[in-house]
């Protein structure tokens, strides 16, 4: 038998983690004549697979491993073989495992993932970041990747594919996540009452519409929490004259993704005083005592406003009681005693009662 001519057009159909699909061409009049063997080369030949047509599908093979394939044309007497053709080719390397998130920031992400293709000192790593669309890619020579400038409180998309000599890419493994959202701004009480607190915030995020917010309540421990739709928040059921920390944290539309809080330490006001009356009325002085229920009490001072059509002075009072002095004789006075929470600052209501020295 004279030799089969070379195969022609030699090329990969399918190219897979494990199995490579090859095609090729004959030309010769005798080719239905045909077999062919198929030497199958890493470094040095490893196996053959022979074939009766001009395809053939090379199985167990090493993921993400460089292969070289060469195609015998073998006459009828199964002897005589053409020379070879051969093409060299990359398996794809495997998907990636284990993705996930080891820092979730408001502005970067922080991946990593592991891989057990033997092969796999020689992969590279392609991330693509999807947010609706793809809208870029980010590669690395190791098992992590820092992804950096992104929105705040948004959901990207991130695939992570395993790419070998440049050229083979191996299914990608994705992971969708949030960002977490900016802390809020400017968070303040705008107003203060006995037994509630009424908050107000602001955010400058582009994705803030899509924001729920956390207000954690805490006195010594946190005691509950609230949650708001919007820049604002009614906090109720409070302790009269008691500091409370609030902290504001914006959630990402996941429910889950929460920014870092901002706090505001804030009392509540002290209730008025009760059962306010003078034990005694002099020439010169009045002692004016009143009684308080508030379990805060015990932290209180008392401020003691004095006036004749205007105010006049104010006292301070450590107690339940306060000695006024040197006032006119047989002069009506306004006498409003206003209950002090602990920072000196947060006042309740005041009570007042009119008297003559």
């Amino acid at each position: 038998f004279t030799e089969p001519s070379p195969v022609l057009d030699l090329k990969a159909e399918y190219v897979g983690v494990t199995s490579v699909n090859l095609t090729w061409e004959v030309n010769d009049t005798a080719s239905k004549s045909y077999t062919y063997r198929i030497e199958v080369a890493k470094d040095a030949p490893i196996k053959n697979v022979t074939s009766n047509g001009r395809e053939a599908e090379i199985t167990d093979l090493t993921p993400g491993t460089m292969y070289n394939f060469t195609v015998f044309a073998v006459a009828a007497d199964t002897e005589t073989e053409g020379e070879g053709r051969s093409t060299d080719l990359y398996t794809k390397p495997s998907p990636v495992l284990d993705l996930k998130a080891e820092y979730v920031g408001v502005t970067s992400v922080n991946l990593t993932w592991e891989v057990n293709d033997t092969a796999s000192d020689s992969y590279t790593y392609r991330i693509e970041v999807a947010k609706d669309v793809p809208i870029k890619n980010v590669t690395s020579s190791g098992r992590k990747a820092e992804i950096t400038d992104l929105t705040p409180g948004t959901m990207y998309n991130f695939t992570v594919f395993a790419v070998v000599a440049d050229t083979e890419i191996g299914g990608g493994r994705s992971i969708d996540l949030y960002t977490k959202p900016s802390p809020v701004l400017d968070l303040k009480a705008e107003y203060v009452g006995v037994t509630s607190v009424n908050l107000t915030w602001e955010v400058n995020d582009t994705a803030s519409k899509s924001y729920t917010y956390r207000i954690e309540i805490t006195e010594d421990v946190p005691i509950k929490n609230v949650t708001s739709n919007g820049h604002k928040a009614e906090i109720t059921d409070l302790t009269p004259g008691t500091m409370y920390n609030f902290t504001v944290f914006a959630v990402a539309a996941d429910n889950e993704t929460e920014g870092e809080g901002r706090s505001i330490d804030q009392h509540t006001k002290p209730s008025p005083v009760l059962d306010l009356k003078a034990e005694y009325v002099g020439v010169t002085s009045v002692n004016l005592t009143w009684e308080v229920n508030d379990n805060a009490s015990d932290s209180y001072t008392y401020r003691i406003e004095v006036a004749k059509d205007a105010p006049i002075k104010h006292v301070i009072s450590s107690g339940r009681k306060a000695e006024i002095t040197d006032l006119t004789p047989g002069t009506m006075y306004n006498f409003t005693v206003f209950a002090v929470a602990a920072d000196n600052e947060t006042e309740g209501d005041g009570r007042s009662i009119d008297l003559y020295t």
